[in-house]
């Protein structure tokens, strides 16, 4: 009977394992998906300029909005089956951003933080890895997990503050050259991801098997 019902413990654990897996890959698919089409189009849009096909390259800025007035008309999208255009009030877009109130040093800025948060995305997901391959070898309370917990919820932590400082500058280049009718640019929706949340679930749980460990230790050494 304490076979099977360690046989069945193993099974449900390798479940949840594959499960956090899987959550974790699809809360950061998104960001990450978005950086490398971004990516992506830019070097096809490179490719175009460099062959004479593109005269002038637009400029695109992620930005937070929200509305102002529900009745406004913020912006229109064409439906291809009827081909009416339909009213749209965008929370998050990509917003066309004039070369002439664009700053070179912050471009640069933020095209370091893309690839920063793209390597940290890679980190956190090395170290998360590692942490269910030692849960699911039975290797739970130990110091070596507190510390891939400490890394995963610092990595995620990182990614979240560099996320909001490249929004915050992509609203700050836009607010200086257009105003969006019937919106307010606004970053506090960037904090709605669940990056920070996932970030500061596993400090606390890296926390949470530190004292664990700590009261584990001094029992030992009492008897």
């Amino acid at each position: 009977a304490s076979d099977v019902y360690k046989r069945q413990m193993k099974k449900r654990l390798n479940i949840f394992c594959v499960c956090m897996i899987a959550a974790f890959l699809l809360s950061v698919s998104g960001n990450v998906y978005l950086i490398i089409e971004m990516f992506v189009n830019g070097v096809e849009v490179g490719m175009k300029a460099a062959q004479g096909e593109i005269t002038e390259i637009p400029q695109y800025k992620m930005v937070h909005v929200l509305p102002t007035d529900m009745m406004e008309t913020t912006g229109t999208v064409t439906n291809l089956k009827d081909g009416r255009q339909l009213a749209v009030k965008p929370i998050t877009a990509l917003v066309e951003c004039p070369y002439s109130h664009s700053s070179h040093g912050f471009e640069v800025l933020q095209g370091l933080i893309g690839f920063i948060v793209i390597i940290g995305f890679v980190y956190a997901t090395v170290y998360f890895a590692k942490l269910m391959i030692h849960i699911n070898r039975n290797i739970v309370f130990d110091w070596i997990n507190v510390k891939h917990l400490r890394r995963v919820g610092w990595s995620l932590t990182g990614i979240c503050v560099l996320s909001f400082i490249s929004i915050w500058i992509s609203n700050h280049q836009l607010a200086q050259c257009i105003e969006l009718a019937g919106s307010k640019l606004n970053i506090l929706i960037a904090f709605s991801d669940s990056t920070l949340i996932l970030g500061f679930i596993a400090l606390l749980a890296s926390e949470v098997f530190a004292i664990g460990l700590r009261l584990k230790e001094e029992n030992e050494l009492t008897i």
